[in-house]
């Protein structure tokens, strides 16, 4: 798929086969979401997958913060600047 209106009927089409049945609840941008991730490069893929893998890498290191920390931090940091 070259050009943007392939692309756009492509995800017409998407759209009016999947917007039925048990679909019919999703949203246009979880549609959307989902139609564009089955139309993703092996470059793309390849980035994500190395991606997860530094993410779940970072998490058995126990390097995560709690979100609920994460932004009492930056809070801080913002308030301290402003």
């Amino acid at each position: 798929m070259n050009s943007v209106i392939e692309q756009v009927e492509a995800f017409r089409r998407y759209v009016l086969e999947h917007a039925k049945g048990d679909a019919a609840d999703l949203s246009l941008d979880d549609l959307f979401a989902h139609w564009s991730g089955l139309n993703r490069s092996a470059q793309e893929l390849e980035q994500s997958r190395q991606s997860l893998n530094r993410g779940l890498a970072d998490a058995d290191a126990g390097l995560l913060v709690d979100a609920s920390q994460a932004i009492r931090e930056t809070r801080a940091r913002l308030i301290r600047i402003a």
